[in-house]
């Protein structure tokens, strides 16, 4: 594993990479991976040596934490999509964040994946970011979150923790957003059983989720849903690539985004707009309230079949 502090190229075996300035390389049979600690703790690449990319590779030479790349993978900690109006309550205290500027009066996605982490493990196949978060106008509770990147012959796992550094039980949740190449010609499918109706702004609309009538996701563009009570979503490419995803029962929702070219999947603890939803009825939507010094955490894992490759 080499983490560059400066340009260069990363040789491995007959492979040869151009790395961005303080990038994280790991690798274990015909897959390797890059990470970008300082550019909210992403995966920018996820390749297998004869396939190729598996996610939409990062090209940027630059990182706008409010304008991220729709690329790679980034983390969520501790909150996922939209919190309406850039408030929420907690424990009978209003708690008002930053909005994004780019969306009016809401706030997304948390403020980690937009934070610089730092690598505090690292081995030839293996990396650990972590990131010691301090109350600001984005989030208001001190907490830790880690990510663990573990590549083997086969696949991809994603070990996510967060731990409430405040000296009061704080909200939170964890969850993963990759961008898989996967065009509108590649099948796609998850056996969640349950879909939560959503609102024009394809937010969970405060009704409960809804039996699903078929395990297909739309070949079509510009849609977002939102899954429960799943245990594997499942890719296939027309050139042999299967990608199946699966993920501890924590992370127990699946948010699902589709475009022309790529396809996110993205394992969640929580519903999306949970923290709009009344502070009694968060639980069952899959909030959870940690208490100082408590972690929640989970596994994701990705396996990668080639196929005839």
């Amino acid at each position: 594993m080499v983490i560059y502090t400066g340009s260069g190229v990363c040789r491995s075996g007959q492979t040869a990479l151009t790395l961005l300035p303080d990038t994280v390389f790991i690798e274990s049979g015909p897959l390797s991976a890059r990470l970008s600690p300082a550019w909210g703790g992403r995966m920018t690449h996820l390749a297998h040596v004869g396939i190729g990319d598996i996610l939409v590779a990062m090209r940027d030479k630059s990182f706008e934490p409010l304008n991220w790349p729709r690329a790679g993978a980034y983390p969520l900690f501790p909150f996922h999509n939209r919190i309406y109006g850039a408030s929420f309550v907690h424990g009978g205290v209003k708690y008002d964040l930053l909005p994004h500027p780019a969306l009016g009066h809401d706030a997304i996605h948390g403020p980690a994946h937009r934070r610089p982490w730092r690598v505090s493990s690292q081995s030839a196949n293996h990396a650990v970011l972590t990131l010691d978060y301090q109350p600001d106008a984005e989030w208001p509770f001190a907490f830790r979150a880690e990510q663990a990147f573990s590549l083997d012959a086969t696949g991809l796992t994603v070990e996510l923790k967060l731990t409430n550094l405040a000296d009061m039980p704080a909200p939170g949740g964890i969850g993963w957003h990759p961008y898989f190449l996967a065009g509108l010609d590649c099948e796609a499918q998850t056996d969640a059983t349950l879909e939560y109706p959503l609102d024009v702004l394809n937010v969970p609309n405060g009704q409960p989720p809804t039996a699903r009538t078929s395990t297909a996701i739309s070949a079509s563009t510009g849609y977002t849903l939102h899954f429960t009570d799943w245990s594997n979503a499942h890719i296939r490419r027309p050139d042999g690539l299967s990608l199946i995803l699966e993920a501890d029962p924590v992370l127990s929702h699946l948010a699902v985004h589709r475009m022309e070219r790529y396809l996110c999947l993205e394992p969640v603890s929580m519903a999306a707009g949970v923290l709009g939803a009344p502070e009694e009825d968060r639980i069952g939507l899959g909030l959870r309230t940690l208490a100082p010094g408590e972690t929640l955490s989970g596994h994701i894992r990705l396996r990668i079949e080639p196929g005839a490759v």
